[in-house]
């Protein structure tokens, strides 16, 4: 018994052959993507903490101050 390929079918192999090609291409993207966007997000929260610790100095430098004036 001879089977013989249809033709879609090989034309599907063709393509994921294609895109299979493609793949570490993308794959290096992805990973460069993800350590840039850690990196943008890691400087974000560097820059949360500076303003919080320096929201919490200027709070409790005017609760002193307040204290102080109405003593």
């Amino acid at each position: 018994m001879n089977e013989e390929i249809p033709t879609w079918a090989i034309e599907l192999i063709k393509q994921v052959e294609r895109l299979n090609e493609k793949i570490p291409t993308h794959v290096d993207w992805v990973e460069r993507n993800i350590k840039d966007h850690e990196m943008r997000l890691r400087a974000v929260e560097k820059k949360i903490w500076v303003v919080a610790g320096a929201a919490g100095v200027i709070g409790a430098a005017l609760t002193f101050l307040v204290q102080v004036l109405n003593a």
